[in-house]
């Protein structure tokens, strides 16, 4: 069996490490493999294969997406993708209506009087797609809020003042895009947010799995997916979440799931079978 993380994000999304830094980072740890999930964009994997050359480590291609299911945003996380150019378009989009919405939340805050600029927050972003984290970086930097969590508490969260939703595209079209260009489609960190009806809803679309490791899970969490996953034919999955904040290290190599070296989620990445018909017969996680 390998140790794989397959959810980690790098500085081409919202997390504090280049790709390179988060390879040093896997192989310190003894990872196996690892996936760069980074939020909507797929530019920090390419970066991340080159840093792992000649070494132990696989990098297997993933993006997290972000969608919405019933009118909440979901996250999707896509993997073993075989045609990135399928999904470029979906992910172009994601980045205007994240551009959009940084806009409006700091018109808001700027309503509020936090002087913070756009121009700021894109500094902070620079080519990764804008997110919250973002403009919660430039506020604790102006002496707004002593961390990111009281910015998401008091201004940026979901329930707050600030928040804005971005219409993101349906979680079932997510899903179809995903199988488009050959991947796979596993519901990321579903927790307390889902019930077993919902996510039948979503297999019903074509979701083949879930998240069942995940850093904010339980041991309750991770016993009641893994037995959902094997009593319904879906893959079990899990990963870290790492964004490189001082409280992620404790997680990172530690929070990991065992994989067959014959897992569908290597298939593009030298290794791995997928059967034509489309089903995910491995068990991933024991």
């Amino acid at each position: 069996m390998l140790k794989a993380d397959l959810h980690i994000h790098t500085k081409a999304s919202d997390g504090q490490l280049t790709p390179a830094q988060v390879v040093s980072q896997a192989l310190e740890t003894d990872l196996d493999i690892i996936a760069i999930t980074d939020h909507d964009t797929l530019a920090g994997i390419e970066e991340a294969r080159r840093a792992a050359e000649g070494t132990r480590l696989r990098v297997v291609t993933g993006v997290e997406i972000s969608t919405l299911y019933q009118g909440r945003e979901c996250h999707m996380l896509a993997y073993a993708f075989e045609d990135a150019s399928l999904l470029e378009k979906l992910l172009s989009d994601q980045k205007k209506r994240r551009i959009e919405r940084a806009r409006i939340i700091i018109r808001k805050l700027n309503a509020m009087g936090f002087d913070i600029s756009y121009d700021e927050v894109l500094g902070e972003a620079g080519r990764a797609p804008i997110g919250r984290p973002h403009i919660a970086r430039v506020m604790i930097k102006k002496g707004y809020a002593a961390d990111a969590q009281e910015v998401f508490v008091r201004y940026l969260g979901n329930e707050s003042s600030a928040y804005h939703k971005i219409d993101y595209p349906d979680a079932a079209d997510v899903i179809d895009n995903i199988h488009l260009a050959g991947g796979i489609a596993i519901l990321a960190h579903p927790g307390n947010s889902y019930n077993f009806i919902e996510i039948k809803e979503l297999k019903e679309c074509g979701l083949d799995g879930l998240e069942c490791y995940h850093s904010s899970h339980t041991s309750v969490h991770k016993r009641r997916y893994l037995t959902y996953c094997q009593s319904h034919d879906l893959i079990a999955t899990g990963g870290s979440d790492f964004h490189g904040t001082v409280q992620d290290y404790y997680q990172f190599g530690v929070l990991h799931i065992p994989l067959e070296p014959d897992s569908p989620l290597l298939k593009n990445s030298g290794n791995g079978v997928h059967d034509q018909t489309g089903t995910y017969l491995q068990t991933l996680c024991k």
